[in-house]
């Protein structure tokens, strides 16, 4: 893994350093001081992980994360000595935020989140994943940013760059991907149904099969989401829909007097 360290304060620099030494699987590739330096060191260098302070003197960290999304750019892992900036961060696309001073299970835990990101690799064999798991998500409407448990989200929708948090009472949106976050909540029990639903398996009522392998799952709201034929094994492996066939035996008419 290919790691920049972008902070203004050496002391930090030096902190995340070490930090990345104690894990033989980092390449640091470089240290960056400022918001100008660090995009211009991940054009020439692409690392795979950038850690960013916030707080840079020409421009914050959330600044050079847009810029670094918007090239399609490395992940970021922000790190900052305030807490307040949490909520933003993880609406502004970063995988995790950690607050100085960082500590080392802390760092492990953060680096791990990356990897799964980075590999790719299926939520049940990534080590720790279940420890990596959110316990909520952050979810944006009419410009304030709503913290959400896993259990008041009936499904969760793409749109383009975006996904919609789908609740019983109102929607909510955040830049993230399906894709994503079927790795990240699969333990949870989420289960991505179609291209571009991901469904809360604890609020399904009941479900239909609809013939050529796909189904229509009911919710305790009332909304009714159409699987697609691509993600049939993927719903049997979670759920065992096994059709019982019934004998009916019918009973000798009774005679008439």
């Amino acid at each position: 893994m290919k790691v920049l360290i972008v902070d203004d304060e050496p002391l930090a620099r030096s902190a995340l350093l070490r930090l990345c030494e104690s894990d033989e699987e980092i390449e640091v590739i470089g240290q960056a001081e400022s918001g100008q330096a660090a995009i211009r060191a991940s054009e020439l260098d692409r690392p795979d992980v950038v850690l960013l302070d916030v707080g840079l003197p020409d421009m914050s960290g959330f600044d050079v994360l847009h810029a670094l999304h918007d090239a399609g750019g490395p992940l970021a892992i922000l790190v900052t000595g305030h807490t307040e900036h949490a909520v933003a961060a993880f609406e502004a696309g970063a995988i995790d935020y950690l607050v100085k001073p960082v500590t080392a299970g802390r760092f492990a835990r953060s680096i791990a989140r990356a990897r799964v990101r980075l590999d790719g690799c299926p939520a049940a064999s990534a080590p720790g994943l279940n420890s990596l798991r959110p316990t909520l998500l952050v979810g944006e409407k009419d410009r304030k940013f709503y913290p959400l448990t896993l259990d008041r989200i009936d499904y969760i929708e793409s749109d383009g760059n975006y996904v919609t948090f789908r609740t019983g009472d109102a929607d909510y949106i955040s830049r993230d991907s399906i894709k994503r976050l079927a790795l990240l909540l699969s333990s949870a029990g989420f289960l991505r149904i179609e291209r571009s639903l991901l469904v809360n398996t604890h609020v399904i009522r009941f479900i239909e099969p609809k013939g050529h392998g796909a189904f229509a799952f009911t919710l305790a709201s009332g909304s009714v989401l159409q699987s697609s034929a691509t993600y049939r094994q993927e719903i049997l492996r979670t759920v065992p829909l096994v059709r019982t066939v019934k004998s009916v035996l019918h009973a000798p008419q009774q005679r008439s007097a």
